[in-house]
């Protein structure tokens, strides 16, 4: 679920007459995060926790600005573990990972139909 105040934010940042921010936004994350979400993952997959943190702290930005806690509280768990240099138990996080995404995604593309 995107957060209905980080929504209404970023439609009021759009000026008349201009491109519609919140759909800017959306088409940003919605290209930048598969790639970041790949690259979490293989690097969780070869035990580097430096490329988990750096992609998770990435992606929970991204998600912190559309509004999709749940995504970002994924991403949180991620890079809090691997900033410890801990990745044990990283394998659920990244499955709840692809979870999350896959609704906000869904919820992106409702929004912009």
């Amino acid at each position: 679920m995107l957060d209905p105040v980080v929504l209404e934010s970023l439609r009021q940042l759009t000026a008349p007459g201009e491109p519609d921010v919140l759909a800017q936004v959306c088409q940003l994350f919605l290209e930048d995060a598969p790639a970041r979400i790949e690259t979490l993952r293989r690097a969780q997959a070869a035990g580097e926790a430096v490329g988990v943190q750096r992609a998770a702290h990435s992606l929970k930005g991204s998600a912190g600005n559309l509004g999709a806690k749940a995504l970002l509280d994924v991403c949180r768990q991620l890079d809090d573990r691997a900033r410890a240099g801990n990745l044990a138990g990283t394998a659920d996080l990244v499955a709840s990972l692809d979870v999350e995404y896959a609704r906000v995604e869904a919820e992106i593309a409702r929004l912009m139909a």
